[in-house]
């Protein structure tokens, strides 16, 4: 008979990470250090009260970024992203990658209440 693991739960959530070029710290709900260690991590929240209001300056990361853009109906979010000096705009439902090195951020333009954009980073770097 096979044993089963015990799953591992976490519910303190989200966890505020400093993050270069953010304003704040940043809600994690995924840790490079959680489970054991994770090659992915992810962040992010609730747009709808960010209409127009950057949550961090340019900035880069050491690994590649995932954003990735939802609102409960489609159509209901749009970001606007900065990438390397380009102007791209997405709407949801979306995903995005920003590669490694690469000067990146964005602003919320339009968001229902119960959008969220997630970046999610492949890799333990922040």
């Amino acid at each position: 008979m096979s044993r089963t693991a015990a799953p591992e739960i976490v519910s303190d959530l989200p966890i505020p990470l400093a993050v270069a070029g953010h304003h704040q710290p940043a809600p994690f709900y995924l840790t490079a250090d959680m489970f054991g260690g994770m090659p992915v991590q992810i962040a992010g929240g609730e747009l709808s009260t960010l209409v127009d209001k950057p949550v961090a300056a340019p900035h880069t990361h050491e690994v590649d970024e995932i954003y990735f853009l939802v609102s409960p109906l489609p159509g209901q979010a749009r970001i606007e992203v900065h990438l390397d000096g380009v102007l791209h705009e997405l709407t949801s439902p979306a995903v995005m990658r920003i590669p490694a090195g690469s000067e990146h951020c964005f602003v919320t333009k339009e968001a229902s209440v119960g959008s969220y954009c997630f970046g999610i980073l492949l890799g333990s770097q922040l």
